[in-house]
This record gives C-alpha cells, structure tokens and sequence, in this order.
C-alpha cells in the first residue's frame, strides 16, 4: 500500500510540473485571439427589440417585470410607449409604474395577438393562489417595444381584483 501511494504522489508531482510548461504556439493562439476580439461589435447592440415574444432570451413581459422588481422606474419610463410620454409628465408615469400590483412570476407567453396594431401578449400568472391569463398590451414604435401603460394598468386591476 505504501509503494502505490509513493507512486501516486510521484505522478501527481510530475503531472503538476508538465502542466506548467507552456507550448509557444498556444500562446500566438491566443494573442490572436485578444486582438480579434477588440472588433467584435457589443452583443447588447445586436438584440431585435421589435419582436416582443423573445427579446434576447426573455419575453417584453418578464423584461418590465425584472425593471419594476427592480426598481429600475427610469427603464420602465423608457419603454413607455410615445403617445403617454407625451401627454404625462415624467414623474406621473413613474408614479404609475410604482402603483401597479405587478412583480409575480411570469414565464414565456402563451400567446400573441395583434389587434389594431396592439400586439397582446398573454402570461399565465399565479395571484393570491389562483392561476389567471394576464394580457400586455405592446406596440412596436421605432423597432422597439413599447408598453401601453393605461391599458396595462387596467388590465392588471382587472384581474387583481377579482
């Protein structure tokens, strides 16, 4: 027993010594690497926003889920569709997003709908105990999503309080 474990701590030894040996042509490899990488244009810059059921892995929904739980008001103002913008101040929208009864679990939609240039997305969500269909209301302004914030908000004190 003594003499496997003497040879076992010898090619632990020797191992140990051959992995700090460095092949020269792994190196250039890898420098190469580095200096291509600097041209690589930032993945962020790449997503398509104009497609709300899947926006670089996630849904429109659970992005202004992840926002609101968050507390990321200024990104949810952001993606505030153009015509509320306009029509309420900055701070009022910000004040609606914070009064909404929102941050519960959503998965990927079920479905999608489009009505009057409205795309409808629809979550399955579990509130109070009680599994229910919650509909987004989004619109595509500028190849980017926007949420219809009064129709969102009307729909989620729809199905809250019942």
């Amino acid at each position: 027993m003594r003499i496997f474990i003497f040879v076992l701590l010898i090619v632990n030894l020797y191992s140990c010594r051959e992995a700090t040996k460095v092949n020269p042509i792994i190196e250039d490899e890898t420098e190469k690497d580095v200096n291509t990488q600097k041209n690589v244009v930032d993945p962020i810059t790449q997503i398509d926003w104009s497609n709300p059921v899947l926006i670089g892995g996630a849904s429109f929904g659970n992005i202004i889920n992840v926002n609101y739980k968050l507390g990321e008001f200024n990104e949810l103002y952001r993606l505030t569709n153009s015509a509320l913008k306009s029509s309420l101040t900055k701070q009022e929208i910000v004040n609606k997003y914070r009064s909404l009864p929102l941050g519960f679990d959503l998965d990927f939609p079920m479905n999608r709908t489009e009505e009057n240039g409205i795309i409808w997305l629809h979550y399955a969500v579990e509130i109070n105990a009680t599994k229910k269909i919650m509909r987004m209301p989004i619109i595509v302004e500028e190849d980017t999503c926007r949420l219809m914030l009064l129709m969102f908000e009307d729909e989620l004190n729809q199905i809250t309080s019942r």
